[in-house]
Protein backbone atom coordinates (compact mmCIF):
# COMPACT_ATOMS: atom_id res chain seq x y z
CA UNK A 1 0.00 0.00 0.00
CA UNK A 2 1.09 3.54 -0.25
CA UNK A 3 1.83 5.00 3.08
CA UNK A 4 2.84 8.05 3.83
CA UNK A 5 6.48 8.61 5.71
CA UNK A 6 6.94 10.82 8.18
CA UNK A 7 8.14 13.32 6.26
CA UNK A 8 5.14 14.03 4.16
CA UNK A 9 3.33 14.97 7.35
CA UNK A 10 1.50 18.62 6.71
CA UNK A 11 4.26 19.39 4.41
CA UNK A 12 4.26 20.65 0.55
CA UNK A 13 6.18 17.79 -1.78
CA UNK A 14 7.11 18.55 -5.16
CA UNK A 15 9.02 16.32 -7.53
CA UNK A 16 11.66 17.33 -9.46
CA UNK A 17 12.51 14.43 -11.90
CA UNK A 18 9.52 12.37 -13.46
CA UNK A 19 8.93 11.22 -17.44
CA UNK A 20 5.80 10.44 -19.82
CA UNK A 21 6.86 6.81 -21.70
CA UNK A 22 7.08 7.27 -25.26
CA UNK A 23 4.66 4.76 -26.53
CA UNK A 24 4.54 3.67 -30.29
CA UNK A 25 3.30 6.63 -32.41
CA UNK A 26 2.88 8.99 -29.97
CA UNK A 27 5.33 11.07 -31.12
CA UNK A 28 4.54 10.50 -34.56
CA UNK A 29 1.73 12.84 -34.76
CA UNK A 30 3.48 15.76 -33.56
CA UNK A 31 6.60 15.23 -35.83
CA UNK A 32 6.20 16.96 -39.68
CA UNK A 33 6.58 14.98 -42.44
CA UNK A 34 9.84 16.03 -43.33
CA UNK A 35 10.83 14.88 -39.97
CA UNK A 36 9.35 11.58 -40.00
CA UNK A 37 11.36 10.87 -43.39
CA UNK A 38 14.66 12.23 -42.36
CA UNK A 39 15.90 10.87 -38.84
CA UNK A 40 19.36 9.28 -38.78
CA UNK A 41 17.34 6.84 -37.15
CA UNK A 42 13.97 4.89 -37.52
CA UNK A 43 11.17 5.66 -34.99
CA UNK A 44 12.16 3.14 -31.91
CA UNK A 45 9.19 0.61 -31.84
CA UNK A 46 9.16 -0.57 -28.00
CA UNK A 47 7.21 -3.72 -29.35
CA UNK A 48 9.99 -4.79 -31.37
CA UNK A 49 11.88 -5.71 -28.36
CA UNK A 50 10.98 -8.98 -27.85
CA UNK A 51 11.49 -9.12 -24.20
CA UNK A 52 9.32 -6.37 -23.77
CA UNK A 53 6.54 -7.20 -26.27
CA UNK A 54 4.63 -9.40 -23.12
CA UNK A 55 4.45 -6.73 -20.88
CA UNK A 56 3.12 -3.80 -23.75
CA UNK A 57 0.66 -6.20 -24.59
CA UNK A 58 -0.27 -5.68 -20.72
CA UNK A 59 -0.24 -2.36 -20.74
CA UNK A 60 -2.54 -1.66 -24.04
CA UNK A 61 -4.77 -3.99 -22.54
CA UNK A 62 -5.14 -2.53 -19.32
CA UNK A 63 -5.29 1.07 -20.91
CA UNK A 64 -7.64 -0.22 -23.27
CA UNK A 65 -9.83 -0.89 -19.60
CA UNK A 66 -10.01 -4.38 -19.54
CA UNK A 67 -7.80 -5.14 -16.68
CA UNK A 68 -9.50 -3.16 -13.97
CA UNK A 69 -7.71 -4.98 -10.83
CA UNK A 70 -4.06 -4.38 -12.68
CA UNK A 71 -4.96 -0.88 -12.59
CA UNK A 72 -6.04 -1.22 -8.78
CA UNK A 73 -2.78 -3.19 -8.31
CA UNK A 74 -0.61 -0.39 -9.57
CA UNK A 75 -2.41 2.19 -7.50
CA UNK A 76 -2.05 0.43 -4.56
CA UNK A 77 1.58 0.19 -4.98
CA UNK A 78 2.47 3.12 -7.21
CA UNK A 79 5.85 2.49 -7.20
CA UNK A 80 5.93 -0.95 -6.73
CA UNK A 81 8.04 -3.12 -9.01
CA UNK A 82 5.13 -4.59 -11.02
CA UNK A 83 4.29 -0.65 -11.63
CA UNK A 84 8.08 0.78 -12.66
CA UNK A 85 9.75 -2.17 -14.61
CA UNK A 86 6.77 -1.97 -16.66
CA UNK A 87 7.49 1.74 -17.91
CA UNK A 88 4.43 1.82 -20.33
CA UNK A 89 2.17 0.09 -17.88
CA UNK A 90 2.83 1.91 -14.94
CA UNK A 91 0.13 3.93 -13.86
CA UNK A 92 -0.17 7.48 -15.38
CA UNK A 93 3.11 6.50 -17.50
CA UNK A 94 1.48 7.46 -20.80
CA UNK A 95 -2.12 9.03 -19.65
CA UNK A 96 -2.13 12.08 -18.09
CA UNK A 97 -5.43 11.83 -15.75
CA UNK A 98 -3.43 8.85 -14.78
CA UNK A 99 -0.59 11.25 -14.14
CA UNK A 100 -2.26 13.70 -12.20
CA UNK A 101 -3.96 10.72 -10.02
CA UNK A 102 -0.69 9.08 -9.75
CA UNK A 103 0.64 12.66 -7.59
CA UNK A 104 -2.88 12.69 -5.47
CA UNK A 105 -1.88 8.99 -4.50
CA UNK A 106 1.46 9.67 -3.73
CA UNK A 107 0.56 13.05 -1.87
CA UNK A 108 2.97 15.01 -4.32
CA UNK A 109 1.99 18.89 -5.47
CA UNK A 110 3.75 19.82 -8.26
CA UNK A 111 6.24 17.26 -10.61
CA UNK A 112 8.43 18.17 -13.20
CA UNK A 113 7.94 16.05 -16.33
CA UNK A 114 10.77 15.55 -18.79
CA UNK A 115 10.15 13.41 -21.93
CA UNK A 116 12.04 10.25 -22.28
CA UNK A 117 14.90 9.74 -24.01
CA UNK A 118 14.01 7.86 -27.40
CA UNK A 119 13.14 10.50 -29.79
CA UNK A 120 15.30 13.32 -28.65
CA UNK A 121 18.63 10.67 -29.26
CA UNK A 122 17.16 10.77 -33.09
CA UNK A 123 16.34 14.27 -33.88
CA UNK A 124 19.09 16.27 -31.14
CA UNK A 125 22.47 15.47 -32.58
CA UNK A 126 20.99 15.18 -36.26
CA UNK A 127 22.73 16.94 -39.12
CA UNK A 128 20.27 17.88 -40.68
CA UNK A 129 19.17 21.20 -38.81
CA UNK A 130 15.63 21.46 -40.40
CA UNK A 131 15.11 17.95 -38.36
CA UNK A 132 16.78 19.05 -35.16
CA UNK A 133 14.64 22.15 -35.24
CA UNK A 134 11.18 20.26 -36.35
CA UNK A 135 12.89 18.11 -33.45
CA UNK A 136 12.47 20.42 -31.00
CA UNK A 137 9.09 21.98 -32.28
CA UNK A 138 7.27 17.91 -32.07
CA UNK A 139 8.91 17.35 -28.91
CA UNK A 140 8.06 21.28 -27.31
CA UNK A 141 4.19 20.34 -28.55
CA UNK A 142 3.94 17.10 -27.06
CA UNK A 143 4.97 17.62 -23.95
CA UNK A 144 2.71 20.70 -22.87
CA UNK A 145 -0.14 18.83 -24.57
CA UNK A 146 -0.07 15.99 -22.21
CA UNK A 147 0.70 18.71 -19.26
CA UNK A 148 -2.09 20.68 -20.39
CA UNK A 149 -4.65 18.56 -18.67
CA UNK A 150 -3.08 19.61 -15.62
CA UNK A 151 -0.94 22.70 -16.34
CA UNK A 152 -0.78 23.72 -12.58
CA UNK A 153 0.78 20.53 -11.23
CA UNK A 154 2.23 18.75 -14.43
CA UNK A 155 5.69 21.20 -15.41
CA UNK A 156 6.26 20.58 -18.94
CA UNK A 157 9.86 20.22 -20.00
CA UNK A 158 10.99 20.89 -23.43
CA UNK A 159 14.08 20.61 -25.40
CA UNK A 160 16.07 23.44 -26.46
CA UNK A 161 19.13 22.83 -29.13
CA UNK A 162 21.66 25.34 -29.19
CA UNK A 163 23.04 24.86 -32.74
CA UNK A 164 21.91 28.27 -34.16
CA UNK A 165 21.81 30.78 -31.66
CA UNK A 166 19.47 32.70 -33.50
CA UNK A 167 16.76 30.02 -34.29
CA UNK A 168 16.64 28.77 -30.76
CA UNK A 169 15.93 32.30 -29.13
CA UNK A 170 13.18 31.90 -31.69
CA UNK A 171 12.08 28.60 -30.54
CA UNK A 172 12.81 29.08 -26.67
CA UNK A 173 10.22 32.30 -27.23
CA UNK A 174 8.04 30.08 -29.20
CA UNK A 175 8.04 27.01 -26.52
CA UNK A 176 7.82 29.38 -23.33
CA UNK A 177 4.79 31.19 -25.11
CA UNK A 178 3.29 27.77 -25.67
CA UNK A 179 3.75 26.34 -22.05
CA UNK A 180 6.70 24.59 -21.75
CA UNK A 181 7.97 25.51 -18.24
CA UNK A 182 12.09 24.51 -18.30
CA UNK A 183 14.03 23.42 -20.91
CA UNK A 184 16.78 20.56 -21.02
CA UNK A 185 19.90 21.24 -22.73
CA UNK A 186 23.23 19.87 -23.95
CA UNK A 187 25.77 19.93 -21.63
CA UNK A 188 28.56 19.12 -24.62
CA UNK A 189 30.03 22.41 -26.64
CA UNK A 190 27.91 22.69 -29.82
CA UNK A 191 29.71 23.57 -33.27
CA UNK A 192 32.80 25.01 -31.85
CA UNK A 193 31.54 27.39 -28.94
CA UNK A 194 31.75 27.22 -25.16
CA UNK A 195 28.27 26.52 -23.32
CA UNK A 196 29.16 30.42 -22.45
CA UNK A 197 29.52 31.70 -25.48
CA UNK A 198 28.31 35.05 -25.76
CA UNK A 199 26.14 34.24 -28.44
CA UNK A 200 23.42 32.62 -26.17
CA UNK A 201 23.52 35.88 -23.76
CA UNK A 202 19.75 36.81 -25.65
CA UNK A 203 18.46 33.41 -25.12
CA UNK A 204 19.62 33.55 -21.10
CA UNK A 205 17.69 36.65 -20.85
CA UNK A 206 14.75 34.91 -22.01
CA UNK A 207 14.94 32.33 -19.79
CA UNK A 208 15.74 34.69 -16.65
CA UNK A 209 12.80 36.89 -17.82
CA UNK A 210 10.45 33.72 -17.95
CA UNK A 211 11.57 32.31 -14.82
CA UNK A 212 12.04 29.29 -16.90
CA UNK A 213 15.12 27.25 -16.03
CA UNK A 214 17.96 25.29 -18.03
CA UNK A 215 18.12 21.67 -17.06
CA UNK A 216 20.65 19.30 -17.91
CA UNK A 217 19.30 15.75 -17.31
CA UNK A 218 21.15 12.42 -17.99
CA UNK A 219 21.41 11.97 -21.73
CA UNK A 220 22.80 15.72 -21.96
CA UNK A 221 26.43 15.17 -22.57
CA UNK A 222 28.43 12.67 -24.74
CA UNK A 223 28.61 9.41 -22.66
CA UNK A 224 31.40 6.86 -22.06
CA UNK A 225 32.42 5.78 -25.48
CA UNK A 226 33.30 2.31 -27.07
CA UNK A 227 36.23 1.94 -26.08
CA UNK A 228 36.25 2.21 -22.64
CA UNK A 229 33.84 -1.04 -22.99
CA UNK A 230 36.06 -2.84 -25.05
CA UNK A 231 37.50 -5.39 -22.90
CA UNK A 232 37.98 -8.57 -25.14
CA UNK A 233 35.22 -10.37 -23.08
CA UNK A 234 31.47 -10.20 -23.66
CA UNK A 235 29.74 -8.38 -20.88
CA UNK A 236 26.56 -10.39 -19.03
CA UNK A 237 24.14 -9.19 -18.58
CA UNK A 238 21.05 -10.90 -15.63
CA UNK A 239 17.84 -11.46 -17.16
CA UNK A 240 16.18 -9.00 -15.06
CA UNK A 241 18.07 -6.22 -16.26
CA UNK A 242 16.65 -6.40 -19.48
CA UNK A 243 14.48 -3.25 -20.10
CA UNK A 244 15.25 0.10 -22.41
CA UNK A 245 17.71 1.56 -20.04
CA UNK A 246 21.04 1.91 -21.01
CA UNK A 247 22.73 3.21 -18.12
CA UNK A 248 25.71 1.03 -17.65
CA UNK A 249 27.75 0.75 -14.00
CA UNK A 250 30.61 2.26 -15.99
CA UNK A 251 28.77 5.16 -16.49
CA UNK A 252 27.42 6.21 -13.51
CA UNK A 253 30.87 7.38 -11.82
CA UNK A 254 31.25 9.55 -15.12
CA UNK A 255 28.10 10.71 -15.13
CA UNK A 256 28.79 14.15 -14.52
CA UNK A 257 31.99 15.06 -16.09
CA UNK A 258 30.35 16.72 -18.39
CA UNK A 259 27.95 18.72 -16.92
CA UNK A 260 31.20 20.17 -14.36
CA UNK A 261 33.00 21.35 -17.73
CA UNK A 262 29.45 22.79 -18.07
CA UNK A 263 29.09 24.45 -15.17
CA UNK A 264 33.05 25.79 -14.96
CA UNK A 265 32.42 27.34 -18.38
CA UNK A 266 29.10 29.18 -17.04
CA UNK A 267 30.36 30.64 -13.73
CA UNK A 268 33.41 31.33 -14.61
CA UNK A 269 32.65 32.79 -17.93
CA UNK A 270 30.65 35.18 -16.00
CA UNK A 271 27.14 33.79 -17.22
CA UNK A 272 25.56 33.72 -13.68
CA UNK A 273 27.13 36.75 -13.15
CA UNK A 274 25.39 38.44 -15.82
CA UNK A 275 22.21 36.71 -15.25
CA UNK A 276 21.51 36.38 -11.24
CA UNK A 277 18.07 34.86 -11.68
CA UNK A 278 19.04 32.35 -14.20
CA UNK A 279 18.30 29.37 -13.03
CA UNK A 280 19.69 25.60 -13.42
CA UNK A 281 18.59 22.00 -12.60
CA UNK A 282 20.85 19.04 -12.32
CA UNK A 283 18.72 16.10 -12.92
CA UNK A 284 19.45 12.39 -12.44
CA UNK A 285 23.03 12.87 -12.41
CA UNK A 286 23.30 12.34 -8.53
CA UNK A 287 25.02 14.07 -6.03
CA UNK A 288 27.87 13.25 -4.41
CA UNK A 289 30.03 14.82 -6.74
CA UNK A 290 28.88 18.27 -5.81
CA UNK A 291 30.97 19.37 -2.90
CA UNK A 292 33.99 18.43 -4.38
CA UNK A 293 33.22 20.13 -7.84
CA UNK A 294 32.28 23.59 -5.98
CA UNK A 295 35.37 22.94 -4.05
CA UNK A 296 36.97 22.36 -7.02
CA UNK A 297 35.77 25.71 -8.44
CA UNK A 298 36.48 27.30 -5.44
CA UNK A 299 40.66 26.70 -5.91
CA UNK A 300 41.03 27.28 -9.78
CA UNK A 301 39.08 30.45 -9.41
CA UNK A 302 41.18 31.22 -5.98
CA UNK A 303 44.63 29.57 -7.70
CA UNK A 304 43.91 31.24 -11.43
CA UNK A 305 42.55 34.01 -10.64
CA UNK A 306 45.61 35.77 -9.92
CA UNK A 307 46.32 35.22 -14.37
CA UNK A 308 42.74 35.44 -15.84
CA UNK A 309 41.40 38.66 -15.19
CA UNK A 310 38.15 37.56 -16.48
CA UNK A 311 37.78 35.18 -12.74
CA UNK A 312 38.63 38.39 -11.00
CA UNK A 313 35.81 40.27 -11.87
CA UNK A 314 33.44 37.59 -10.45
CA UNK A 315 31.47 39.04 -7.32
CA UNK A 316 31.13 35.60 -5.82
CA UNK A 317 33.15 32.58 -4.77
CA UNK A 318 31.98 29.75 -7.85
CA UNK A 319 30.37 27.61 -4.78
CA UNK A 320 28.36 30.35 -4.53
CA UNK A 321 26.90 31.08 -7.49
CA UNK A 322 26.01 26.85 -7.16
CA UNK A 323 24.38 27.62 -3.90
CA UNK A 324 21.85 30.49 -5.16
CA UNK A 325 21.43 29.67 -8.93
CA UNK A 326 21.74 25.38 -9.20
CA UNK A 327 20.20 22.45 -7.82
CA UNK A 328 20.04 19.27 -8.24
CA UNK A 329 18.67 15.89 -7.68
CA UNK A 330 20.30 13.08 -5.61
CA UNK A 331 19.97 9.44 -6.92
CA UNK A 332 17.72 7.60 -4.08
CA UNK A 333 20.84 5.14 -3.19
CA UNK A 334 22.96 8.17 -2.29
CA UNK A 335 23.95 9.89 1.25
CA UNK A 336 21.55 12.76 -0.18
CA UNK A 337 21.98 13.68 4.16
CA UNK A 338 25.82 14.04 3.85
CA UNK A 339 25.84 15.93 0.51
CA UNK A 340 23.47 18.50 2.01
CA UNK A 341 25.70 18.84 5.03
CA UNK A 342 28.11 19.59 2.77
CA UNK A 343 26.24 22.13 -0.01
CA UNK A 344 24.35 23.65 1.96
CA UNK A 345 20.44 23.47 2.06
CA UNK A 346 19.80 25.33 -1.17
CA UNK A 347 20.35 22.99 -3.20
CA UNK A 348 19.07 19.66 -3.30
CA UNK A 349 15.38 18.53 -4.63
CA UNK A 350 13.31 15.58 -4.33
CA UNK A 351 12.69 13.40 -6.96
CA UNK A 352 11.27 9.71 -8.09
CA UNK A 353 12.59 9.86 -11.65
CA UNK A 354 8.51 8.10 -12.27
CA UNK A 355 8.13 5.69 -13.91
CA UNK A 356 11.55 4.84 -14.62
CA UNK A 357 13.08 2.06 -12.58
CA UNK A 358 16.25 4.25 -11.22
CA UNK A 359 13.80 5.95 -9.30
CA UNK A 360 13.59 3.21 -6.50
CA UNK A 361 10.39 1.24 -5.15
CA UNK A 362 10.94 3.17 -1.53
CA UNK A 363 11.80 6.90 -3.10
CA UNK A 364 10.18 8.46 0.51
CA UNK A 365 11.55 6.13 2.85
CA UNK A 366 14.86 6.40 0.73
CA UNK A 367 15.31 10.07 0.88
CA UNK A 368 13.53 9.94 5.01
CA UNK A 369 16.44 7.48 6.41
CA UNK A 370 19.41 9.70 4.96
CA UNK A 371 18.34 12.99 6.15
CA UNK A 372 16.87 11.66 9.15
CA UNK A 373 20.67 10.45 10.07
CA UNK A 374 21.94 14.27 9.61
CA UNK A 375 19.12 14.88 11.68
CA UNK A 376 17.78 17.18 9.50
CA UNK A 377 15.80 20.34 10.88
CA UNK A 378 12.45 20.83 9.33
CA UNK A 379 13.79 24.18 7.58
CA UNK A 380 16.07 21.88 5.53
CA UNK A 381 13.39 19.22 4.91
CA UNK A 382 11.35 22.30 4.05
CA UNK A 383 13.95 23.14 1.24
CA UNK A 384 14.24 20.25 -0.03
CA UNK A 385 11.02 18.94 -0.47
CA UNK A 386 9.38 21.84 -2.27
CA UNK A 387 11.36 25.03 -1.81
CA UNK A 388 14.55 24.65 -3.91
CA UNK A 389 12.23 23.27 -6.65
CA UNK A 390 9.81 26.34 -6.14
CA UNK A 391 12.94 28.17 -6.43
CA UNK A 392 13.99 26.89 -9.71
CA UNK A 393 11.00 27.02 -11.83
CA UNK A 394 10.61 30.57 -10.08
CA UNK A 395 7.31 30.14 -8.50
Amino acid sequence: MNQQSAHQVNRTIHDADSHISEYDGWIEGYASEYVRANLDEPFFRVENVPQLKPLIDQAHNRLAGNDPSMTESLKADIFGSEGKRNMIGAYGAVNNIERTDSLDIAGISKQLVFPGLVFVSRFARSKDEKVVWGGCDAMNRAMVDFCSSDSDRLQAVGYLSLRDPVKALQEAKKAIKMGIKAFWMTSDAVDGRAPSHIAYDPIWAVLQEAGVPITLHIGSGAKLTDDYRNTGVKRELAPESMNIETTSPKDLPVLHHSIERWLACMIYDGVLERFPKLKIGLVELGSNWLPACMSNLDIGAAELGRFDLGLRKLSLKPSEYMQRQVKATPLHFEDAGWVMRNVGKDMLMFNTDYPHPEGGKDPFGAFERSLDAVQATSEELDSFYSKNFEALLSL
